[in-house]
């Protein structure tokens, strides 16, 4: 009796094992694949070892000036993106008389001024002595600059046109910084995360640290949701080696060729290609809630304008391309079209 009970419990158990062999799936050899691996997008040059880059030349009054062709459709926004100027400064770049309801002509050639001139919008009551009172420099420096085109009139008769701008020479860095040192013991960096947002650093240093506030960390979000939410992450892994300044409102960050430059927020890449300005291979990406965010000197651009991209997502890889002397990130953030100290943002994460 013992041995039938073994038989009966071995014939039960290849039965039930017959069974599951019917319910699984017959895998053919042709059926299998060899994955194959993902690799990251190599640099168009030897991939370097990242040096930090040297700050650039200033560009000053002298200089050969940069020029830049109107396109069709282009406003003073998309001007301001492809010329690296403020969008408050880009009518300096047109004509004394230009207001803001004039037109730009496609083919004008419009020259841009240089990194130590300010663009002032002429208000009503403004006078030389006064508009220069406030950039710390001279009514006759104003006066005699070319492309204001006030030295045929002598200073004491200029009548100056609320709405129409001047180009003002103010002081270089070392001068300024000569009569307003940083106290002892005060780190720079320091300083300029106390700055306001767009002032310019060497005519005034902010006093005190304003409170800072946080965003509520978002959850999830649909994948084409094209809104950013304002906090923004550091682009790449390296070391800043420029930081933000009147002549460079921007801040540079070294690191190896072919590194994986992230968008710092959620948006939508409304840029992705060559700039002829100096930016070489770039990507803007507009974040939706007044925010811009460019990104400059890529070798490899993996977006496409139109694309909704994730805050970390990869959109390109470090390069030195454009007018650069090595390989580094140019990051800008814009805000209302003005460009902004990114310190400012990223000192919040």
């Amino acid at each position: 009796m013992l041995m039938a009970a073994v038989l009966l419990a071995m014939l039960a158990a290849g039965a039930s094992a017959a069974l599951r062999a019917q319910d699984e799936p017959v895998v053919q050899p042709d059926d299998i694949t060899t994955p194959v691996p993902t690799t990251f997008p190599t640099p168009t040059p030897a991939a370097a070892v990242a040096t930090p880059a040297p700050p650039q030349p200033m560009h000053v009054p002298g200089d050969r000036p940069n020029v830049y062709v109107v396109r069709p459709a282009d406003t003073l926004f998309t001007v301001a993106l492809e010329t690296g100027l403020d969008l408050d400064d880009v009518p300096c770049a047109i004509a004394p008389d230009f207001t803001v309801g004039t037109p730009l002509v496609i083919g004008d050639v419009l020259s841009l001024p240089p990194a130590n001139v300010a663009c002032h919008r002429v208000q009503p009551g403004d006078a030389l002595v006064s508009i220069a009172g406030i950039y710390l420099t001279s009514a006759e420096a104003i006066h005699q600059l070319p492309w204001n085109g006030l030295a045929t009139t002598p200073l004491a008769d200029v009548q100056l046109v609320p709405g129409t701008h001047l180009r003002i020479p103010v002081p270089l860095p070392e001068n300024w910084l000569a009569a307003n040192p940083v106290p002892q013991g005060v780190d720079f960096l320091t300083v300029m995360l106390n700055m306001p947002v767009n002032t310019s650093p060497f005519v005034v240093f902010a006093k005190g640290n304003a409170a800072r506030h946080t965003t509520p960390t978002m959850g999830p979000v649909p994948s084409d949701w094209p809104y950013g939410s304002g906090r923004f992450a550091w682009p790449v892994y390296g070391w800043l080696s420029q930081s933000y300044r009147y002549d460079h409102r921007a801040i540079d960050l070294a690191a190896p060729a072919g590194t994986p430059v992230t968008a710092a927020d959620r948006g939508v890449v409304v840029r992705a290609g060559w700039n002829d300005q100096g930016y070489g291979r770039f990507v803007i990406v507009d974040h939706n809630i007044d925010y811009v965010s460019l990104y400059a000197h890529l070798d490899r651009i993996l977006v496409q304008e139109g694309d909704v991209v994730g805050q970390g997502q990869v959109i390109g890889t470090v390069g030195s391309t454009g007018n650069s002397t090595g390989p580094h990130l140019h990051f800008e953030i814009r805000d209302f079209g003005r460009l902004i100290n990114p310190l400012e943002l990223l000192a919040l994460n």
